[in-house]
Parts: structure tokens; C-alpha cells; sequence
């Protein structure tokens, strides 16, 4: 760790601290323990998804269920929460050089490619989600994801050479998925980026730029219709999963490529497996 990536880390660390006691203080509704609980809680999903580039919601919304919460509660705080993490993820990521998100950096236009592929996608996702079957499509979502992460392993040794064009299908493919099963984003996309001939580090930094575009335009959504954030749960939810960023991205900085791209491919059929198990029970 270089020193001006650990005095940033410090500081981001004592900012978001500083700024989770100062809510829990003056907001006399937040009872400390359960903030405590969604705090650590949201840690946890945020270190696997700023290190995979997957998981926060697929992990953190059922698990907010069980402990009791409103899907309607849930949903508008968890995009939200993502769309600050996401940013702050893919600061940290090219602060350590796992991807290069400078313009003239050789990651900008994979990202700039997923992100505008993402709003764009998500658009015209909702208006199509409308008229086909839910169930099929989670499905198809998947088998897709399932799929991926098996050819990801099948070719973890090998140097693929980068097309665009793949991105761009990509692109297209997973913001359509993210608008009509609302999940699927964060494997396909990662896992794609390295079948595309992105490295699996970069894969990470640029999913994470890429889907808080989606969840930006997601949270715009939600507050058009007049939907409201529950701040109850925002707090403690925001707070760990923006503690997590440099603890994983420093994590995924020394991780062995090789060994980074098999982890990628597991975790990405265990997330498609569990997505047709899900829909068919």
C-alpha cells in the first residue's frame, strides 16, 4: 500500500465514522444497536461487492428481510447506498491503479461503454419488462450468469484479446437484465468484462463505476414516482458499506490475477445457480 493511498484511506475512515456517530446522535428515532447491526451488516455485503464487483444487493436485500424490513424500505435504500459505494469504490480503484479511469486511461472507455449501455438499457428495460413473463426472465437472467462464470474458469489461464464490440453487447445484455429481474447486473458485467479481455482487477473497478450510473438513474426513478428514502436504515446502511471500500479494494490491489479470475468465476455460477434454484422453487 502506497503511503498517499493509506493517508486517504485514514481520512475516509475517520470521515465516515465521524459522520455515522454525528447521524446516530442527533437523530433521536436510531436506536444503536440495530443501527449497529444494518452497520456491520452492510460492511460485510460491500467488502464482497467492491472486491468482486458483485453482491450487495443479491446478499443484503434478503437479509434485510428476515430481519424484518419492508421490501418498499429496503429497495430505494439499498440503490442509493450503492450509487455512493460505487462512486467511492471506483475512486479508490484507480487510486491504486487497479483500473485507469482517467480519460486517457486504457480503462475509460470500457466504463464509459457499461455506463452509458447501463442508463440507456435500463430505460428501455422497464418498458419491455412490462409485457414478458417474470419468471422466464429470471431464469434466462441465471443460466446467462451461470454460463459466464463457467466459461470465466474454463479460460482463467488464458490472455483474451479486448474487442469493444463485446463490451457494447455486454452493456446492452446486462443493464436489460438489471431493468427486468432488477439483479444479474454485477456478475454478468464482471465476469463479461474478462471474457471481453479485461483483467479481472480492472473488471472490478469499472463494474463498480458502471452500476452506480444504473443505480443513479434507478434512485431518479424512485424519487419521481415520490417514493421516500427510510433515513432509519440509509444511515447505518451508507456508513458500512462505505467504511468497506479501501479495506477491499486493497484486498483485490495484491490478489494474484490468476487466482482473482477463478474466484470471479465461482462466485459468479454460485450467484447464477442460486438464481434459477430461486426461480425454480
Amino acid at each position: 500500500m502506497n503511503a498517499s493511498y493509506k493517508q486517504k484511506s485514514l481520512a475516509w475512515i475517520a470521515l465516515v465514522l465521524g459522520m455515522f456517530a454525528t447521524a446516530i446522535h442527533l437523530h433521536g428515532g436510531l436506536d444503536p444497536l440495530d443501527a449497529l447491526i444494518i452497520f456491520a451488516l452492510c460492511f460485510v455485503c460491500e467488502l464482497v461487492d467492491s472486491g468482486l464487483g458483485m453482491g450487495y444487493g443479491t446478499i443484503l436485500t434478503p437479509a434485510l428481510l428476515l430481519l424484518g424490513y419492508d421490501a418498499h424500505d429496503i429497495v430505494p435504500t439499498v440503490l442509493l447506498s450503492e450509487l455512493l459505494s460505487g462512486f467511492s469504490a471506483s475512486f479508490f480503484h484507480n487510486e491504486i491503479r487497479n483500473v485507469a479511469l482517467g480519460i486517457r486511461g486504457r480503462d475509460f472507455w470500457p466504463a464509459l461503454i457499461l455506463a452509458s449501455g447501463s442508463v440507456l438499457g435500463v430505460s428501455a428495460g422497464v418498458v419491455i419488462a412490462l409485457n414478458l413473463p417474470k419468471d422466464a426472465l429470471n431464469a434466462s437472467v441465471g443460466i446467462i450468469i451461470l454460463a459466464s462464470g463457467f466459461f470465466v474458469l474454463l479460460h482463467s489461464r488464458r490472455h483474451i484479446e479486448y474487442r469493444r464490440w463485446k463490451m457494447v453487447v455486454l452493456a446492452i445484455v446486462a443493464s436489460f437484465n438489471k431493468a427486468v429481474s432488477g439483479g444479474g447486473y454485477g456478475p454478468l458485467v464482471t465476469s463479461g468484462q474478462v471474457l471481453s479481455g479485461v483483467s479481472g482487477k480492472a473488471s472490478v473497478g469499472i463494474t463498480s463505476f458502471a452500476e452506480a450510473f444504473t443505480c443513479l438513474l434507478a434512485v431518479s426513478l424512485f424519487l419521481a414516482r415520490g417514493e421516500h428514502m427510510n433515513w432509519l436504515l440509509f444511515i447505518p446502511m451508507c456508513a458500512g458499506a462505505l467504511l468497506s471500500v479501501p479495506f477491499s479494494v486493497f484486498i483485490i490491489s495484491v490478489t494474484r490475477e490468476h487466482l482473482l479470475k477463478l474466484v470471479i468465476g465461482v462466485v459468479t455460477m454460485i450467484m447464477g445457480a442460486l438464481t434459477v434454484l430461486k426461480v425454480a422453487s
